[in-house]
């Protein structure tokens, strides 16, 4: 399973004024410093919960369709509150592309699942990258869009890193207080 991103958001869920107000820094020289620290800080929030706070267009790239799809009719996606379906391509042995989006349903929301409606089960034929689906995810497309709690998150790593100034703290376990507030929003699994 790949992720990749295909439309970037175009700001983060905290302005780097915002930051530096949270930070209480008042001067200039550290805004790229800053600007990095809420890219990485977000990435790593985004990553921990399987959520993406501000709104994207990503590519799920699986190999094929995970055990037990048949089945359940659905497939979870990774990534979440999920906003729109663009399209799902399966893959031939030959390389061949067919959209088979009309047979699946986004089940929007946080719950973040493609349910199939209809037609064949379409079964990829080559071994790796068989399947592609892309949709967009995120709360909004303004940072005011997204829960406070996870802007809050997002403004405590920064935080942790800044004063720390250790790229560890963006990238290791995360501070208590951050993680306490992710906990509602992590996917829990029965």
């Amino acid at each position: 399973m790949t992720i990749t991103t295909l439309v970037a958001p175009a700001v983060e869920p905290v302005g780097l004024a915002d930051a530096k107000e949270y930070l209480r820094i008042g001067y200039d020289s550290e805004d790229e410093l800053v600007a990095g620290l809420i890219a990485g800080a977000r990435s790593r929030i985004e990553t921990a919960a399987g959520l993406a706070l501000i709104t994207r267009t990503l590519r799920l790239t699986l190999d094929g369709w995970s055990k037990g799809t048949l089945e359940r009719r659905e497939v979870r996606l990774p990534v979440r509150p999920a906003a729109e379906l663009v399209a799902i391509r399966v893959f031939d042995v030959n390389d061949v592309a067919t959209e088979v989006t009309d047979q699946f349903i986004l089940d929007a929301g946080r719950s973040a699942r493609l349910v199939w409606t209809s037609g064949v089960f379409p079964w990829p034929g080559r071994r790796a990258a068989g399947i592609e689906i892309d949709f967009t995810a995120g709360f909004g497309a303004d940072a005011d869009d997204v829960a406070e709690d996870l802007r809050l998150a997002v403004k405590r790593l920064v935080a942790h890193a800044y004063l720390a100034r250790d790229a560890g703290t963006l990238s290791g376990p995360l501070p208590e207080d951050v993680a306490g507030l992710l906990s509602p929003w992590r996917r829990v699994r029965l």
